[in-house]
């Protein structure tokens, strides 16, 4: 599993920091005479610069050139013709049989077409006649149907 660069560097620098300043906080305040109302107050000034610096971080990385890369600024909305997978509408009420279990998702054939479907929640046996229901882009939902038509 590959780890973008910039991620690691990151986060092992925002880890040390976080660790340091704990602990040089932290640094002589846990004797036995510690006052813990003090201690509390400076932990939650402590993390309130945190929550200041990683919203101003927030704020600014983005759109900063040490993030390019490491964001997808762009989109590619239907409304404008991109289209991931056209719905198989043409299969909705056409028959098949379940080439592998489906607990809900496996492989069955409908049409001849080895495809990818969903049964509607039931687990169901290799084998088992099937009638496409509803289809969305990649998605084909199936139920267990009585009679095989194919």
């Amino acid at each position: 599993m590959a780890i973008h660069p910039k991620i690691t560097l990151g986060g092992i620098v925002i880890g040390v920091a976080v660790g340091v300043g704990l602990s040089l906080f932290l640094l002589g305040r846990l004797t036995v005479g510690a006052n813990l109302g003090e201690l509390m107050v400076g932990v939650g000034a402590g993390l309130a610069i945190l929550g200041a610096v990683g919203i101003g971080l927030i704020r600014y990385l983005p759109g900063s050139s040490r993030m390019e890369g490491m964001t997808l600024p762009h989109s590619q909305p239907s409304e404008e013709g991109y289209v991931s997978a056209l719905a198989r509408a043409d299969l909705v009420g056409k028959s098949g049989i379940a080439a592998t279990d489906l607990r809900p998702g496996g492989l069955a054939v409908i049409e001849g077409e080895r495809l990818h479907v969903i049964s509607e929640g039931e687990w169901l046996a290799p084998g088992t006649p099937l009638t496409v229901v509803k289809a969305d882009a990649m998605r084909l939902v199936v139920r267990r149907s009585l009679q095989l038509n194919a």
